[in-house]
């Protein structure tokens, strides 16, 4: 009986033992990782998104055993407030982890950090991966990708198409073409002017712009031009240098190309992004890296305040104004768009025009008298511009600011387009 006590008692003892040393043996340096938020500021920070290196944001690293952890982004990526990734964690020497995790974001991106409409399925995907040292040191890569819904079949290149055909001796189209048509006879002449401004503004597109790229981690990159200053001219030398030639055919109008191919080009840089949303082409630039400000990203709707105040002295519908730009900064600037094969147009049409129209008409009346005051001027300058508005008038069918009004009620169909090729 005293032996098998005494074997007990030392089988007890050794297990104990043994569980003693595996105690002992457990790694739980994780538990040292820094949990608080880590800056670039503070010279411990080094990320790069889809490739470029980044100065705006923070992360905070939330060790949750030896093998995860929970990557906090805040204003790292894009268009996003903040972003939790759960990451494997992977101990790579004594000091240092190296962690990878991808989240999918059911929230579409905005323009500043306001809460933007939930989607039924993912938009983007966000990837990282990296190491952190116990000193708090961290390296990340971060990618972003569009979901297959987000970016339909619209990733790749696309020129601005320079051929206009002519029907009935008229362009049918262009690089930028302006629909404006009414059933009052009153304005028939508004249906060719909207024509030749479109010519107008088709030309000088070209001349500035090539074509864009739509890139699956959802960046925008163009092809484009700088003019040195003492280059650019007058705009009204601008307009016209650049409209467009009949071709020898004489059945399409050609819009130049006059830097024989040598274009700038914007790199990916997560200046402006991209997505397919509820059926609509969203554009979001990303503030924090087009402000030339350090804490460009901070923008909100107070820095518009002084805007609306002036807008409102005029007697503009600051109400209806800011509804619609409040979901400008949560959503992006949305385009309808068509897609047929090597051809895209994107375009905004009166539906969409009409909320920005009504909210500016009542500031019409103060026009009229601001163009009264300028009218009673002496300076030549003053009255050249008096003649230049009331020319336009003249042939636009009104004959003052107000007039707008009823013209933009009788408007039968309202449409800006930009038209693409491969």
């Amino acid at each position: 009986m005293k032996r098998i006590v005494l074997m007990l008692c030392s089988l007890i003892c050794t297990a104990l033992f043994f569980s003693s040393c595996n105690k002992e043996g457990t790694d739980e340096t994780w538990k040292t990782i820094p949990q608080e938020e880590i800056t670039k500021e503070n010279g411990d920070l080094h990320f790069s998104v889809n490739g470029f290196e980044s100065d705006n944001g923070s992360v905070q690293f939330l060790a949750k055993s030896a093998t995860a952890a929970d990557v906090i982004l805040n204003g790292v990526v894009p268009g996003y407030d903040k972003v939790t990734i759960n990451a494997s964690l992977t101990k790579y020497d004594e000091n240092s982890y190296t962690f990878k995790g991808e989240t999918a974001l059911m929230d579409g991106p905005s323009i500043i950090t306001l809460k933007s409409t939930v989607a039924p399925s993912p938009i983007y995907v966000v990837s990282i991966y990296g190491l952190i040292e116990i000193g708090g040191l961290v390296n990340i890569n971060i990618f972003t990708s569009l979901s297959e819904e987000s970016r339909g079949d619209l990733v790749g290149d696309w020129n601005i198409d320079r051929i206009a055909p002519i029907v009935n001796d008229a362009p049918t189209e262009g690089p930028v073409w302006l629909t404006w048509t009414f059933p009052d006879g009153k304005y028939s002449n508004d249906t060719a002017i909207a024509q030749y401004a479109g010519m107008l503004l088709g030309g000088m597109l070209t001349d500035y712009l090539d074509g864009i790229s739509l890139i699956e981690n959802g960046n925008i990159a163009a092809n484009y031009w700088k003019y040195n200053e003492d280059e650019v001219g007058d705009i009204s030398s601008l307009l016209l240098r650049n409209m467009p030639k009949v071709d020898d055919s004489g059945k399409n109008y050609i819009y130049g190309n006059t830097h024989n191919d040598q274009w700038l080009t914007s790199h990916a840089s997560n200046y402006v992004f991209w997505c397919i949303r509820n059926g609509l082409f969203y554009v979001i630039p990303n503030i924090a890296n087009l402000s030339d400000d350090e804490d460009g990203d901070s923008i909100d709707m107070d820095s518009l305040t002084q805007a609306f105040v002036s807008l409102a002295a005029m007697g503009v519908d600051i109400k209806a104004l800011k509804e619609q730009i409040t979901t400008i900064l949560k959503n992006g600037i949305a385009l309808k768009y068509k897609h047929d094969g090597d051809t895209l147009k994107l375009y905004v049409d009166k539906t969409m025009c009409d909320p920005f129209v009504n909210a500016f008409i009542p500031a019409l009346p103060m026009l009229d008298k601001a163009l009264e005051e300028l009218a009673k001027s002496e300076d030549e300058e003053d009255q050249a511009t008096v003649q230049m508005i009331q020319m336009v008038f003249s042939a636009l069918g009104i004959e003052k600011p107000s007039d707008f009004k009823d013209m933009w009620n009788a408007t039968k169909s309202f449409q800006i387009e930009l038209n693409f090729t491969m």
